[in-house]
């Protein structure tokens, strides 16, 4: 898989924009606010439907503008697809794959999948588990657009049992209401914690053996789902059901669901600690790193084809052993990586952009 071409109009700080990628490594350099982290948000938009640096989709159009325009080529194995989006203050945010506007946003994911790092990544590790659920459940919809339809259909339930909790003060009324809520929340729980478990079984080992080589089998890294118990939906959905009814009385007091899928967490261990707790933060960047590493690894195995890599100003951030890796790792793929500059092993083939303004030019080898 590659991107061959990005067009962007109105995008940030971009008017018009056109930028045809290489194969293999394409570097945007340039000083900060520039432009260039503001090109590589609009792939991970095109693949994730989401910016990885703001929840609020105004914050893409120019400031000067009232909508913005994406459009992305991207070469697969099976031929090529073109990803527009439209952004309108008025109208929202509009999706089109190969001309035909989508009528569910669960029909974007598949079409471009990249792997996204830059430093803020480490929240991953660092900050609360909702960081964690987020990385799961983007990675896990890359691959599956029903998984996002249900994720979707789930937090529906959720916000209906929720405004139960809260609003019904008729604890008749309540209790009449509520078992029917606990069924369809158990049901859409079930298979979204298997599904998430499942990850979670594929990502340990290439983690586990890219930490190892990052740290020259110093280190070791374990991963746990932390939720219910369970192997199969079976199981999970009567371990989720039976929490839902024991949890009542609690939930009724706090006006909301505490336990779910909603709620739950990874526990990454370093050495048998825990890393959110107990790890500096040169190891922590170090488990980022390798779970970037092992989501490109689980990409490429199940598509059959590699995904991209976005790589948001990370080299600046590692050390030397770790940008060797990385060097190793995206030799392979299709690379997008900002920076101001790079300092690169003298054989290593790539094509630099030079971004100034919002304006991008593409350099002479």
């Amino acid at each position: 898989m590659k991107i061959n071409y990005v067009k962007l109009h109105n995008f940030r700080n971009h008017k018009d924009t056109l930028v045809e990628f290489d194969d293999g490594i394409n570097t945007l350099t340039g000083q900060n606010g520039q432009g260039k982290t503001n090109v590589v948000e609009a792939l991970v938009v095109a693949s994730t439907t989401k910016s990885p640096r703001t929840s609020k989709e105004h914050d893409l159009i120019n400031a000067f503008e009232t909508s913005c325009f994406v459009e992305i080529e991207v070469q697969r194995n099976f031929g090529k697809v073109k990803i527009e989006y439209f952004i309108d203050k008025e109208q929202g945010k509009i999706f089109k794959i190969n001309g035909n506007e989508i009528k569910k946003m669960s029909e974007v994911f598949g079409n471009l999948i990249t792997v996204y790092f830059s430093p803020d990544e480490l929240k991953i590790v660092s900050e609360s588990p909702n960081e964690r659920r987020e990385f799961m459940d983007t990675d896990i919809s890359q691959l599956s657009g029903s998984y996002y339809n249900l994720i979707t259909r789930y937090n529906k339930v959720l916000f209906q049992r929720n405004k139960l909790l809260k609003t019904e003060r008729n604890r008749e009324m309540l209790m009449a209401q509520i078992s029917v809520w606990n069924e369809q929340l158990a049901a859409l729980a079930a298979p979204i914690i298997r599904t998430r478990k499942g990850f979670i079984e594929k990502l340990t080992g290439p983690a586990k053996q890219a930490l190892k080589d990052l740290s020259k089998q110093t280190e070791e890294l374990e991963i746990d789902y932390v939720g219910a118990k369970g192997t199969t939906v079976e199981e999970l959905k009567k371990e989720i059901l039976s929490a839902l009814e024991y949890n009542l009385e609690r939930d009724i007091e706090l006006g909301y669901t505490s336990i779910g899928p909603h709620r739950d967490d990874i526990k990454f261990s370093l050495n048998g600690m825990d890393a959110r707790n107990f790890a500096s933060q040169g190891q922590q960047r170090s488990i980022v790193l390798a779970l970037k590493i092992a989501e490109a690894e689980i990409f490429s195995a199940e598509l059959g084809e590699n995904p991209v890599l976005v790589l948001d100003d990370v080299f600046s951030e590692l050390d030397t052993r770790r940008q060797k890796k990385l060097f190793e790792v995206v030799s392979s793929y299709q690379t997008i990586v900002t920076g101001t500059a790079f300092k690169f092993p003298k054989e290593q083939a790539y094509t630099n952009f030079r971004v100034a303004s919002g304006i991008v030019k593409k350099m002479k080898k």
